[in-house]
């Protein structure tokens, strides 16, 4: 699946010719690269237990023998710091010490929503001490090991920076500990993983685990009563000039992130953000931040974290630009209703000037929910920025059907799709859909499109919806919109929403 370019009648043509394979391993130390990896080799941890159902963590004191290991490698090398091989990176791993720590609190869905033209793509790699990469925000979509890297791709290394990185907040529905950890310098960089933990005796066993590795502290959202998922992928990034804002679809994954075989692909939503010279405060902060602290506020974020976000950024360039999260459980009055979940996209197109204006709307997903037309109508309210009034019923079911079947599209790969791909079905355990929900009387099976990749073989993991006005609208700074794009992690499902 391509971005496609709102201010232009047709979307951009797609090089589809994916015969090379763009993955390289570099050395980054020729002299050490053999010592280290033979050193890796003798002490490499065992195999990490299966996750399950109930714990997918199971066993993670593999953190303190990665921080052992580590260390060893670091005395044998004379106590210098260890270097290793790394994919699509030209960081070095830099290991040091720090100090263990950890704190349980609550979140959900997190996602950014753009207004126009979407923005220039153009590849960028490491920064450099000066420049900020991404001031006006990008859309990427995940390198994926074997197809070529065109310059709209983003590896997980070029997202992080690990260099430079100075401390991060690391949020996914889906985690591989071992595998991200070994892509940051755990034991110079502050982290904070925020986590999904239904239960006390899975809470315990992550404070235990996690416990152990150098600068980090946890956040668990709560997830009592009637929230059973905490599906939002979410990453903060400080450096020494800027912050980094990462919006993905993808989980903490090898897989996700294109890895190994290159199976699936993913989006991503970039937006640095200038760090201020001196301290700032009390003056408004965009609508952007403010959404984007209020969803981290909700989780039960660090208080530090939260300072630093109102005081030492200059939140420049998110006029066309929304933060739209889905907080879980039960929320009550107007205000908080009109802050999340399906409710905040309709707030969000509003302020780009979509009033309940008719739209037409593509939304590719990667896991499809028990849908009824009710449902699909909010969906396609708040699209058009739309009043949502929670005891008004549609007018009947044949009314939402035909709206939905002439201006909403949902791209979701169909069963010999899914079996031609790369991987096969064996590859699509992220890709959901259950033939319960297909069969029952009131599911719109009109809106279903079979959602197919421009890489040929590869599938998507996106949740990408595009929305174009029949009529170009005024925004709220007076600016001409002809459409929105909307890039997170919301799928089609009342859950997502």
């Amino acid at each position: 699946m391509e971005i496609v370019d709102l201010s232009s009648d047709s979307p951009s043509p797609v090089d589809e010719d994916h015969r090379t394979n763009d993955t390289d391993i570099i050395a980054l130390d020729d002299s050490q690269l053999d010592a280290d990896l033979k050193l890796e080799q003798e002490h490499q941890p065992p195999e990490s237990l299966s996750s399950s159902s109930s714990s997918y963590l199971a066993s993670l004191d593999r953190a303190a023998m990665e921080r052992e290991r580590l260390l060893r490698i670091s005395r044998a090398n004379g106590g210098g710091r260890p270097k290793r091989r790394r994919e699509d990176s030209d960081d070095e791993v830099e290991m040091g010490n720090g100090n263990d720590g950890d704190q349980d609190t609550v979140s959900h869905e997190s996602d950014s929503l753009g207004r126009g033209s979407t923005t220039e793509m153009k590849r960028q790699r490491e920064d450099t001490a000066d420049q900020i990469p991404f001031p006006r925000g990008v859309v990427k979509r995940t390198a994926v090991t074997g197809y070529p890297r065109t310059g709209d791709e983003i590896s997980i290394e070029e997202v992080l920076q690990p260099r430079h990185l100075r401390s991060a907040v690391l949020s996914a529905f889906q985690w591989d500990f071992d595998w991200i950890l070994n892509k940051i310098f755990i034991g110079r960089t502050s982290l904070v993983l925020v986590v999904p933990a239904k239960g006390s005796e899975v809470r315990d066993s992550l404070r235990k685990s996690l416990g152990q590795v150098p600068n980090a502290r946890l956040c668990m959202p709560n997830m009592d009563g009637m929230i059973n998922c905490m599906h939002s992928k979410l990453q903060i990034l400080f450096y020494d000039k800027y912050v980094r804002i990462a919006v993905p679809s993808a989980n903490l994954t090898d897989y996700d992130w294109g890895e190994g075989m290159g199976v699936i692909e993913n989006y991503v939503y970039i937006h640095d953000f200038p760090l201020r010279s001196s301290a700032g405060g009390g003056s408004r902060l965009p609508s952007f931040a403010a959404d984007l602290i209020y969803f981290l506020e909700a989780q039960g974020m660090h208080q530090d974290i939260i300072d630093r976000l109102e005081t030492e950024v200059s939140w420049e360039g998110t006029e066309n630009v929304e933060f739209v999260h889905s907080i879980g459980g039960e929320h009550r009055g107007e205000k908080d209703i009109w802050r999340t979940g399906f409710t905040g996209l309709t707030r969000a197109i509003q302020k780009f000037g979509g009033k309940g204006s008719e739209v037409q709307i593509d939304y590719v997903i990667s896991s499809l929910g028990s849908l009824t037309p009710v449902f699909v109508e909010n969906i396609y309210n708040a699209a058009s920025g739309k009043y949502y009034s929670i005891v008004t019923p549609p007018k009947s079911v044949r009314s939402v059907l035909k709206t939905a079947k002439e201006r909403l599209r949902v791209y979701f790969p169909t069963h010999d799709t899914v079996a031609a791909s790369r991987g096969g079905t064996d590859s699509a355990g992220t890709i959901c859909f259950s033939a319960n929900y297909y069969e029952k009387p009131v599911f719109p099976r009109e809106i279903l499109r079979d959602g197919r990749c421009t890489r040929r073989g590869c599938l998507m993991h996106e949740k990408v919806m595009l929305i174009r006005f029949d009529e170009p609208v005024r925004a709220r700074d007076g600016v001409e919109v002809c459409g929105a794009a909307y890039v997170g992690s919301a799928n089609m499902s009342e859950s997502a929403w």
